[in-house]
């Protein structure tokens, strides 16, 4: 706040600047002076407009009667001008003093607007870097308790000054799950869930709000947390949160294989390659690795048998140093869930898809429909090019696909 006070100060000075100096540079002069210049001028005219009626009647330009008319007329319009300016002259000076008047308000704008920043502003905002600091210098479990302790505090000011800043209401809630105080989190959850409207947002709040009190539970799924659950994969079926409460409740159960299936799931929706995916998969993996053989075949999830031909008109355009590529992946997106990279051999051939096969990470399951396709690459790349030979299945429901998917490669990518 006192780096402020000076850059303030300033722009107040330059301000004053601005107003007292062109009443400074007038203090010569008054305005009974003012007036009498203004008067000198009018007598001027009229004098000089006087002059130039007359030679025009006597030039003939005008008549003697118009003559008699316009002088009569310039005549009251100067009366009237200096009869103004009299009546002017004492309102005017009585208002002298009123000139001081901009100088104050120059001196209380900035004084005014210093204490509504101070006081309705975001001036309290101005100390996060330094308790943001004070975090991060933390080095041993006392002070990171202290100062993560004195963050909370001032996002508590803060959501209460601002209850609609739904972003600080967020960091304030999982900075209290962090800390376990399960309760706070619980009730800054369900305020900002007030104002939230029925979208992907609300269901990440929804499953933050499940995960405190799932804890404040010790740990149980009680029915007050089945229905948070329920309510935010009704709005994400995938919401990260409720799929790793799914997941942990299963493993603490030794329901491995049901864990997996909600790790997978959760997996699907992390950026692929980022440190939470990673770790997930080194979880997934060591898991997988671990289960018993009798459980190893129900922990791949689910598969898809593919037998793909080929059309007899294109048999001879098959060449021994192409590769095929058969993969399956979600209408609405380009990129595989997974995808197999086999030597050409003998047509027909029979092969599985299957979880194990992902290429970033995604699940067969998070795909509402799936599309299989078959290409044979010249190139050997997996991108289609032009004299690829290629096929695609007509999207279907994994769970609706019983029996294996045959494919017939019967066209060439132009």
């Amino acid at each position: 706040m006192s780096t402020m006070l000076l850059p303030l100060l300033l722009l107040s000075l330059l301000a004053v600047g601005f107003v007292v100096v062109p009443l400074w540079r007038q203090r010569g002069g008054t305005v009974a002076q003012l007036l009498a210049v203004r008067e000198q001028k009018n007598r001027e005219v009229f004098e000089q407009r006087q002059v130039e009626l007359a030679n025009e009647v006597q030039t003939g330009v005008i008549a003697q009667e118009d003559y008699e008319r316009l002088l009569a007329e310039l005549q009251r319009a100067f009366l009237t001008d200096m009869q103004a300016l009299n009546t002017a002259q004492p309102a005017s000076s009585s208002n002298a003093s009123l000139r001081w008047v901009p100088v104050l308000l120059v001196l209380l704008v900035p004084a005014g607007a210093l204490w509504t920043y101070s006081n309705l502003g975001s001036a309290p905002d101005l100390a996060l870097p330094a308790v943001m600091q004070k975090v991060a210098n933390a080095s041993d479990e006392a002070s990171q308790k202290e100062s993560l302790t004195e963050l909370a505090s001032f996002l508590e000011q803060r959501f209460q000054r601002r209850p609609d800043d739904l972003q600080n209401g967020y960091m304030l809630g999982t900075l209290y799950l962090g800390i376990e105080r399960y309760q706070d989190a619980v009730t800054t959850f369900e305020k900002m869930l007030q104002v939230m409207e029925p979208n992907p947002d609300r269901a990440t709040v929804l499953g933050q709000l499940a995960q405190a009190k799932y804890l404040a539970a010790d740990s149980q799924i009680t029915a007050d947390v089945q229905k948070i659950m329920d309510e935010a994969t009704a709005l994400n079926a995938n919401e990260q949160a409720v799929m790793s409460l799914y997941a942990i409740d299963a493993f603490l159960k030794q329901d491995f294989v049901t864990a997996l299936k909600y790790w997978r799931r959760q997996l699907a929706e992390l950026t692929p390659g980022s440190a939470d995916a990673e770790s997930l998969r080194q979880r997934i993996t060591a898991l997988e690795t671990n289960l018993p053989k009798e459980l190893q075949e129900a922990a791949r999830g689910p598969t898809i048998t593919v037998v793909v031909d080929i059309a007899p008109a294109l048999k001879e355009k098959v060449t021994a140093g192409m590769r095929l590529y058969v993969f399956a992946r979600n209408p609405a997106v380009p990129p595989p869930i997974v995808a197999k990279n086999l030597d050409v051999t003998e047509f027909p051939l029979t092969l599985t898809l299957d979880n194990s096969m992902s290429m970033t990470g995604m699940q067969l399951e998070s795909a509402p429909q799936l599309i299989v396709g078959a290409r044979l690459s010249a190139s050997g790349n997996p991108v289609a090019s032009s004299g690829d030979l290629q096929t695609l299945s007509t999207p279907f429901v994994l769970a609706d696909q019983t029996a294996p998917l045959t494919l017939t490669i019967d066209s060439v990518v132009p």
